[in-house]
């Protein structure tokens, strides 16, 4: 029943539209046959953005002959082409998923090699004409009152939102004193390497449109825009006093301009950031585009990013087959400050990236290669790299086959990832033997495969405080193995298993889940990480806890609980979140967030303890 849940187990109805009748953007709906609403936004290579919500309204009924889904989707909740009905209607299609038999029913192009979101092969909805919106004005009102339990400390902060349809396929929006109160909490890692961790955007605001904003066929590094770098600097939240965006497609551009002023926090000042995007679409499926950034969110300085990219895609490569490719080159200028020590400021060093990548992602045959050179000044200040200075070559192969009888898939790959200094010699090498994976009717999922790696550290690498591993040119192999039962189980555990050399030592790494549903209303799971690391230098035991604990009282009534604990950082995390829509576009939220310092492994001490809550409104005219 859940908004936004993992769908795996359940029987659904999944809709999606293209209201633009590009081929490349648009909108999924799902409903479950339990009531649960799942909606994202469709993105040129068939990918959704699921934290993306809309106002709209679905529901299902279950009888002794199935069950019946229905679904409405205002016009409000769109943006849309007007001219789109008379040039041959919108994009549509409609699948079934029946999960007892791991089966789709898809009304248009029903096979395997693609996916329902790829809108290029999309039906159409003919005779759309004389839609309204209204004066295509939005106004989400909000108000967030937090409780600090442990001083009784109160902090009332109201805010809004604004939508304001320009046309029907542009939207300006506005967030004055922005919230996020009832965003989820991050998953716990413990980073055992030497470069940053990548974690997915949850804030509303930066959700809505983001599609216009993909760059490069770029998923996380290197990201010239990663809207994770407003508000967060750090890991600490900054307010944000206010932020415009204007996103839109008009004609075959799609357009996206977004500016985001800061509050004042003393020590970066006012920081004003701002983001732009344009595209052309060209060819059947294709499009080609710049990008600048504007704003260094984590120094006193300023830094801008300026890029272009071109993204080809085609639908019908030997008739049924697809074929993709992208292309991309960015550059980075400083001023003062720079984010990154040893950056160069201005345009004196080595501040440019460019790559691309050329893929076949078909059902049979399925290969990737991916090639990038990275400055070692280049520094998106407002995006997200890995690991500048470098060389960047990766690619997977897969090949699958389908026998009739108990095993429903076998898929047989291999990838390889090589990182080389600008000088071309190797830093990073990972890849192995070809993996084996098997599917069998039921969902249930079994993988191995032999890993070889090489990394050569020419800088002492700190590792945990107080071990340091030496420099050194490293090479160490590890098995890997995973068993995963499908999730339509009512018990469904998961188990993964890496052992072998590490650096100079070895390391098992193991992990288990444990997910139990035993009805549509109630959804809970334990999980154990355990990584296990003996070097020469020294041995430690890293270990993470969670526990999740979802009561669905009805589809728009829910309690979430979430605890997590690592033996890293000793801080035991507890987050209750209730969610009760009232109607679509009218939700209260109850968030509760407790966080303990663990202290000689048993004594605990409280950290953090606080309760909002959120009660935000929708009004369209």
């Amino acid at each position: 029943m859940a908004r936004d849940g993992d769908n795996e187990g359940a029987d659904l109805v999944r809709i999606v539209i293209d209201p633009f009748a590009d081929r490349r953007n648009g909108y999924q709906f799902d409903l479950t046959a339990a009531g649960g609403k799942f909606d994202g936004l469709v993105e040129q290579r068939g990918q959704v953005r699921s934290d993306w919500d809309g106002i709209w309204y679905g529901r299902a009924t279950i009888d002794k002959e199935g069950w019946t889904a229905e679904l409405a989707i205002p016009f409000k909740t769109i943006s849309f082409n007007p001219g789109a009905s008379a040039a041959g209607g919108w994009g549509f299609n409609v699948e079934r998923e029946i999960r007892r038999r791991q089966e789709l029913v898809r009304w248009s192009s029903p096979r395997a090699n693609v996916p329902i979101t790829n809108l290029a092969e999309a039906g159409a909805i003919q005779g759309l004409a004389g839609i309204r919106q209204g004066l295509g004005l939005t106004l989400k009102p909000y108000i967030s009152t937090r409780i600090d339990m442990d001083d009784g400390g109160l902090e009332i902060k109201p805010g809004f939102d604004l939508f304001y349809k320009l046309t029907t396929s542009t939207t300006l929006a506005i967030t004055v004193n922005t919230d996020f109160a009832e965003a989820e909490v991050d998953e716990r890692v413990v980073n055992l390497t030497r470069f940053p961790v990548f974690f997915p955007e949850k804030r509303a605001f930066f959700l809505q449109d983001a599609t216009v904003f993909s760059f490069g066929g770029i998923n996380e590094s290197p990201l010239p825009f990663y809207s994770r770098r407003i508000g967060i600097v750090n890991g600490t939240k900054k307010d944000i006093l206010a932020g415009v965006r204007v996103t839109g497609r008009e004609g075959g551009i799609n357009f996206g301009l977004m500016d985001v002023q800061m509050h004042d926090d003393g020590a970066l000042g006012e920081k004003n950031l701002s983001v732009g995007r344009v595209t052309l679409n060209v060819l059947g499926e294709s499009s080609a585009g710049v990008f600048f950034t504007h704003g260094d969110p984590g120094t006193t300085g300023d830094n801008t990013l300026v890029g272009g990219d071109f993204n080809y895609r085609t639908s019908s490569l030997f008739g049924d087959q697809i074929l993709e490719a992208h292309a991309w080159t960015m550059g980075t200028f400083s001023e003062m400050g720079p984010s990154r020590p040893g950056a160069s400021s201005g345009l004196q060093g080595d501040d440019a990236a460019f790559g691309g990548r050329i893929s076949y992602p078909n059902d049979r045959w399925e290969w990737d290669i991916f090639a990038a050179r990275y400055g070692k000044d280049f520094n998106p200040a407002l995006g997200f790299i890995e690991r500048p200075g470098t060389y960047e070559i990766n690619g997977d192969i897969r090949y699958r086959w389908r026998p009739d009888g108990y095993i429903r898939r076998i898929d047989l790959q291999a990838d390889q990832s090589v990182f080389l200094d600008l000088d071309g010699n190797v830093q990073t090498q990972e890849g192995g033997l070809p993996g084996l994976e098997l599917e069998n009717r039921r969902g249930d999922v079994f993988f191995i495969e032999y890993q070889l790696n090489r990394d050569v550290l020419t800088e002492p690498f700190e590792i945990k405080d107080g071990l340091t591993i030496p420099v050194g040119d490293y090479r160490f192999n590890r098995v890997k193995a995973s068993l995963e039962l499908a999730a339509s189980r009512k018990l469904s555990p998961t188990f993964s298993f890496r052992t072998g050399d590490y650096y100079t030592g070895t390391r098992t790494d193991y992990a288990a889940d444990l997910r139990w549903r035993p009805s549509s209303q109630f959804f809970g799971s334990v999980g154990y990480e355990y990584e296990g690391i003996d070097l020469a230098e020294g041995s430690f035991v890293v270990r993470v806890i969670r526990a999740r604990a979802d009561v669905l009282f009805s589809p728009s009534l829910s309690w979430s609980n979430t605890v997590q604990y690592d033996n890293d950082s000793e801080d035991l995390g507890f987050n209750s979140r209730v969610r009760w829509e009232l109607e679509p576009g009218r939700e209260v939220f109850f968030v509760v967030n407790q966080g303990y310092g663990v202290e000689d492994g048993h004594r605990f001490h409280s950290t953090t303890s606080d309760l909002t809550v959120k009660v935000g409104l929708t009004f369209r005219f």
